[in-house]
């Protein structure tokens, strides 16, 4: 032992894990070459360094050269776009808590008189405060926009009349401005973050248990009895992915009840919708998971492979940079993600509380994405059963003979 111990050099263990980190293509592509891959990816994603052209509502109870003035100023920018019109203040607060638009403009009755009266009637802003990213731009923006009309319109007075400052100032009113944050008033990552991240780690979990379901199979050498359900794969794809689909739906409803309950995050829908929803999210994850799980032929290839996925998962939902913010390319490859659409139904359900309604089309691209990625799994199982049938084949004879000598 002594012997052995001595003749261990630091170097020759130092050569055999470069030799096994280049021996493993996988394995080296993660280490050395994914972090380069998401480092341009990411610097692509925030590229646009700030939000772009959020939809924006408008109620203008004025009609007047100052009001319509005021409009176009936020649709010169291009942080906003005037994309709808409001038939009131009530029209226009349901048009944001529905997520037609992101920010809401509402220019009260008679403001021009009003403001040359003396009175001091404000420019309502309605920001989406479901997402911080946009509420945070919007008052920002909304604020310098509003400040800049205000300015020009004073100016233009001074020069129409000959009048100074002060007199400018007595004839028409600085345009004050007031903002109404919905959903998350003061800006509090409690009603945020914490769902998102709840969310990616169902997606996680549910996603490994999948894989290493059929990869443990591989590993001991025990693939080949599925051979038997070679032209009827769906077989093994419900016997596989019942247990986890039940399982992903136990842990929805305990980490939300656990959230509503123990830590105070807001439930503000009905429980129905969030169950149909979560159930189709669990089926695209069982569709990917079983569809990954036929390329791994290892638990650890499994893991790494999910890995490469779950990171940039989080990050490209819309979560936490907008989808409307994103190159067109990433925001493809968003758009056929999971995650995508699980969060912005969560937040519709738990923050907005909307109805069934709006989270409709999420549960159908989840249903989808769970629906193609089983039948791409179908058409290739053939394929990677015959590629692992030599080893299936070997497997099955104990197998068979321990079965008759049972029986």
């Amino acid at each position: 032992m002594q012997d052995q111990q001595e003749r261990l050099r630091i170097r020759d263990v130092f050569r055999e894990e470069w030799l096994s980190i280049f021996r493993d293509r996988r394995f080296m592509a993660i280490l050395l070459i994914t972090p380069i891959v998401y480092t341009i990816l990411f610097g692509f994603l925030y590229s646009h360094q700030r939000i772009t052209e959020m939809p924006v509502t408008v109620y203008d109870g004025d009609n007047s050269q100052l009001s319509r003035q005021i409009i176009q100023a936020f649709d010169a920018t291009d942080s906003f776009a005037v994309t709808l019109q409001a038939t009131n203040q009530e029209d226009a607060v349901r048009q944001v808590e529905t997520g037609e638009a992101k920010v809401g403009i509402v220019i009260p009755d008679n403001f021009t008189t009003r403001l040359k009266h003396g009175e001091n009637p404000p420019v309502l802003t309605l920001i989406d405060g479901s997402n911080m990213m946009y509420s945070n731009s919007a008052s920002r923006i909304a604020n310098q926009v509003i400040s800049s009309v205000s300015a020009g319109v004073s100016i233009n007075s001074m020069k129409q009349k000959g009048m100074n400052a002060d007199q400018a100032a007595s004839t028409l009113s600085t345009i004050p401005f007031r903002s109404r944050v919905l959903f998350n008033p003061v800006y509090d990552y409690k009603l945020f973050m914490p769902l998102g991240v709840i969310s990616a780690a169902l997606q996680q979990c549910l996603l490994l248990g999948i894989a290493l379901s059929c990869t443990r199979d591989k590993e001991a050498g025990t693939w080949g009895r599925f051979g038997v359900w070679k032209n009827t794969p769906w077989r093994l794809a419900i016997a596989k992915l019942a247990p986890y689909y039940a399982a992903g739906a136990f842990n929805v409803l305990t980490v939300f009840s656990i959230s509503a309950l123990c830590f105070d995050i807001p439930f503000r829908g009905q429980v129905l919708p969030l169950i149909m929803v979560s159930l189709a999210f669990n089926f695209a994850l069982c569709g990917l998971g079983f569809l990954f799980s036929l390329f791994s032929k290892t638990r650890v290839d499994a893991t790494q492979t999910l890995m490469l996925i779950a990171v940039p998962s989080f990050m490209l939902s819309g979560y936490t940079w907008p989808l409307e913010a994103m190159p067109g390319f990433l925001r493809g490859l968003a758009e056929i993600l999971p995650l995508t659409y699980y969060l912005d139904a969560v937040r519709n359900i738990t923050l907005k509380g909307l109805d069934i309604s709006y989270v409709f089309k999420d549960t159908i691209a989840l249903g989808v994405i769970g629906c193609v990625s089983l039948l791409v799994s179908f058409a290739i199982y053939p394929l990677f059963f015959r590629q692992h049938q030599t080893v299936g084949q070997q497997a099955d004879v104990p197998t068979q003979e321990s079965f008759t000598f049972k029986g």
